[in-house]
């Protein structure tokens, strides 16, 4: 799971925050036993660098690593007329 910057969320960017972002994901989260990488630049906040969706990564949470497995687009073919 990636978890973005939580950029202008009313609470969350208190230190005595309650509950913390961390405990809202892991309660979210429950039993499963899944890589957490959070506080990641992407998405709505600024720097806006898009995460490509329904691809597989491999993601190392203890070296904070993301890696595309496979490419995050694929050419189009035309077909038809153009012009």
């Amino acid at each position: 799971m990636v978890v973005g910057v939580p950029y202008a969320i009313d609470g969350l960017d208190s230190p005595d925050a309650s509950p913390t972002l961390s405990e809202i994901v892991l309660d979210v989260l429950g039993d499963r036993d899944i890589p957490v990488l959070g506080n990641v630049e992407f998405g709505h906040a600024c720097p806006n660098l898009p995460m490509p969706v329904g691809i597989r990564v491999a993601l190392d949470a203890q070296h904070r690593t993301l890696s595309l497995l496979e490419p995050a687009v694929r050419p189009h073919t035309m077909t038809g007329l153009v012009g």
